[in-house]
């Protein structure tokens, strides 16, 4: 009975003691981490005295870690962290273009692991914070500067595809403007800089994930694929007597959706896309382009992208092309509150010879004229659809218009 109230008087002692290091140090697991570290390392140079027939006071235990100060410091417990599973050098140039793969496997307990781009700072600063959290399904990004977090980004229109016990394969590609994230060979965002990508010097991964490495090349397109990544799925065309009802189904279609058309897109067509909004929308965006590349840039006929806010926010459809390099200007208008999150819609995009006409449930809801220097080019005419975002796909195909355009030659 004594026996055993020792070891309770003991353990609540203990707990005790970390409690109030836990207070003392503001409630910061990194600094109880830290006391812990040297608590073993203590303990350990005790018994390293001991055997040695030396003194094991206080001050000589003091005394000895000055003298290794390098060994046990902060920075160095910080180092041998338990969470970090995995740290690898950048050898290429950090310039656009560079592609990060890290590859590993998540531990079937695993509740949520970081892979950082880091900076060789006194802070130790993260250009790229990618924090996959599977409780939530979603993946948290960030950056720490002056060795202080910034605002989170967790919005994705890709739905959260790591699971425990499976493998994976996390790309970032550098860019100029943004690092370009991919899981198993799908595109899930974008990172605008915070910090110079040219200063980024390591990669680290930490948390419940195992048998992890990485590789470093010069990308030529993104994503990279991988087996049962994206798939170019072949969008039908409808002529007028064909009835194009067998298009749609109850069935969801994969989103993010890459589409090859039958033929070019253009005067006298209409593509016909069923869907539904998701019960909390951020945005989603429909892209006329030609190729299924996300890096470099292709190029966008027309970009359809309704955006969603809180209560009391504004809800606006962007219109625009990406030709030449860069966006052309924008133009803006008031969302249809048709759009109710829950509700299936149909969107109809009808081209005629020189512009877009946009139908919500037959409505007409916006029109875009072409610039007038895409006119003159044909390489234009678009021949893929994305689609990403906030919706449920049910169903998507092009017919010819019933209605008679006159087509300009080009």
């Amino acid at each position: 009975m004594a026996a055993l109230a020792a070891v309770l008087y003991n353990t609540l002692s203990q707990v005790y003691q970390l409690s109030s290091i836990f207070v003392q140090s503001g409630g910061s697991v990194r600094h109880l981490k830290y006391f812990l570290i040297v608590q073993r390392k203590n303990h350990q140079i005790y018994h390293y005295l001991r055997n040695t027939g030396l003194d094991t006071s206080n001050s000589t235990i003091n005394c000895y870690l000055n003298a290794h100060a390098a060994e046990f410091s902060e920075d160095n417990a910080i180092m041998t962290d338990a969470d970090v599973v995995y740290r690898c050098p950048i050898i290429l140039e950090p310039r656009d273009g560079l592609s990060v793969r890290i590859l590993g496997e998540i531990l079937p307990t695993c509740e949520r692991f970081s892979i950082n781009l880091v900076l060789n700072t006194p802070e130790r600063d993260v250009a790229l914070h990618i924090n996959p959290r599977l409780p939530q399904n979603y993946i948290v990004r960030n950056s720490k500067v002056g060795g202080v977090w910034g605002d989170e980004e967790r919005t994705s229109a890709l739905p959260f595809s790591l699971h425990r016990g499976s493998s994976f394969i996390i790309q970032v590609l550098f860019t100029t403007s943004a690092y370009l994230i991919s899981v198993n060979g799908r595109h899930v965002a974008a990172f605008q800089h915070r910090l110079p990508y040219s200063k980024v010097n390591c990669v680290e991964v930490k948390g419940d994930v195992h048998d992890v490495q990485s590789d470093q090349v010069y990308a030529e397109t993104y994503p990279e694929k991988v087996k049962n990544s994206n798939r170019l799925v072949n969008v039908r065309h409808f002529a007028d007597d064909e009835d194009p009802s067998v298009a749609f189904s109850d069935t969801r279609i994969h989103v993010p959706f890459f589409g090859r058309l039958e033929m070019p897109f253009r005067s006298g067509h209409v593509l016909h896309i069923r869907a539904r909004l998701k019960l909390l929308p951020h945005s989603f965006y429909i892209n006329l382009q030609v190729g299924n590349k996300i890096w470099p840039h292709p190029l966008i006929h027309f970009h359809f992208n309704p955006r969603f806010h809180g209560t009391g926010g504004r809800h606006i459809i962007c219109q625009n092309s990406w030709m030449a390099g860069d966006w052309t200007r924008e133009e803006r208008s008031e969302c249809p509150m048709e759009f109710v999150p829950g509700k299936t819609f149909d969107l109809r995009i009808q081209s005629t010879y020189n512009s877009y006409h946009v139908y919500l449930d037959g409505s007409l809801i916006s029109e875009y004229l072409f610039r007038e220097s895409e006119v003159k080019i044909p390489a234009f005419q678009p021949d893929t659809i994305y689609i990403q975002g906030d919706i449920q796909l049910f169903g998507i195909y092009v017919q010819n218009s019933y209605e008679e355009y006159p087509i300009e030659e080009y």
